[in-house]
């Protein structure tokens, strides 16, 4: 029986990275569907910089969701910084994949605030690195 328990024990350690990687990768394309919606589809939100707020918000998930995946992963510190790149790269891409949706504006105010959500989980990725030392 104990056996069984500390095989059962292995198999989820191996298994639990997938579900990280599994959210990650729905979240990422959570934020493409929605950015592809028309804007005549949305409902209205006329909240002073509840949308700044939100792409802050919803990169900002992403990259705590990116950051769970690169510390199972054990990716160097030097990694780290291109896989934030690359998330900086395709929060670019989905600015500009805007322009191409009915209603949507390509903004740099838009991009600014996603790469704010994504230098935010930067942040404390190395924060947390570097109080484990």
């Amino acid at each position: 029986h104990e056996l069984g328990n500390q095989r059962l024990s292995e198999l989820m350690k191996k298994i639990k990275p997938v579900y990280y990687y599994l959210a990650t990768l729905c979240w990422w394309a959570a934020i493409w569907t929605a950015s592809s919606i028309p804007t005549n589809k949305l409902p209205s939100v006329n909240i002073l910089g509840w949308d700044k707020l939100a792409h802050t918000g919803v990169y900002f998930v992403l990259a705590l969701l990116v950051n769970k995946s690169i510390k199972l992963r054990g990716v160097s510190r030097k990694n780290t910084v291109w896989v934030y790149l690359i998330l900086l790269a395709t929060a670019a891409l989905d600015e500009a994949h805007q322009a191409f949706i009915p209603g949507r504006q390509v903004t740099v105010w838009d991009f600014a605030a996603n790469g704010t959500g994504l230098a935010l989980g930067f942040l404390l990725l190395h924060l947390k690195h570097d109080k484990s030392r």
